[in-house]
């Protein structure tokens, strides 16, 4: 059955309500609510613009840092259990909400960013020594997953979310996103789907195994069976 323009506009509201996990402390991108900074039951650590918050890692030797402010943002830091910066993260600093996630095994977070109508992007960071670097390699294997298979996709449209860890600390579940009219705005008209998959952080590649189709029809749910029960 054919969506309509104003349906994949629900579909896509409702799809930030029920996956991305920073949506749920979101009303929009303008959302200054500190009681919504903190840690949630779903394993993520929510950030709220203006508002003072701390996201440890599970061993406790660092944490992702921002500090309140009212009109211009700091810089969004990270810090050993001392609370001394070690780097900054540039990336994060846009007055935007985002969610930290930590691996079980403290390697790794992962950050859904918030850019706007409703819309969230997925950023890998690996932890080196005393610092914490990005590394883009699975959100890049996400974008070309999607857009191989709906070629009406702009790769700059196409925004992979991650919803958990595996259980191991090497993996996370993703489901790729996009604009209810990301095809429209390529100029090649077509239809997109979300897509759910499992990607390892080391090498940044994906389950072929684990690539599914998200329904359109009913609300959007993390699978449970396959890869997805033994990860």
């Amino acid at each position: 059955m054919k969506t309509s323009g104003l349906a994949r506009l629900l579909y896509a509201i409702v799809l930030s309500l029920l996956v991305a996990p920073v949506a749920h402390a979101q009303v929009g991108a303008l959302q200054t609510d500190c009681g919504l900074v903190g840690g949630r039951g779903d394993g993520a650590y929510q950030f709220v613009a203006t508002c003072a918050g701390r996201a440890p890692s599970p061993d406790a030797r660092f944490a992702v840092v921002q500090k309140a402010y009212e009109d211009e943002q700091p810089p969004i830091e990270f810090q050993d259990a001392q609370g001394r910066v070690l780097v900054t993260l540039p990336s994060l600093s846009d007055d935007m909400p985002f969610s930290v996630w930590w691996s079980l095994n403290s390697r790794w977070f992962f950050v859904n960013h918030h850019v706007g109508s409703f819309m969230d992007v997925l950023q890998v960071f690996e932890i080196v020594g005393q610092t914490a670097i990005e590394r883009p390699a699975l959100v890049q294997s996400a974008v070309k997953i999607a857009t191989s298979r709906y070629p009406c996709l702009p790769p700059d449209q196409v925004l992979p979310n991650g919803a958990r860890w595996t259980r191991d600390g090497r993996g996370i579940v993703l489901v790729t996103v996009s604009r209810p009219n990301a095809c429209e705005m390529s100029g090649r008209p077509g239809r997109w789907r979300s897509l759910w998959m499992i990607g390892d952080v080391d090498s940044g590649r994906v389950s072929s195994a684990s690539i599914r189709v998200a329904p359109d029809d009913k609300p959007m749910r993390t699978p449970t069976d396959g890869p997805y029960a033994r990860r």
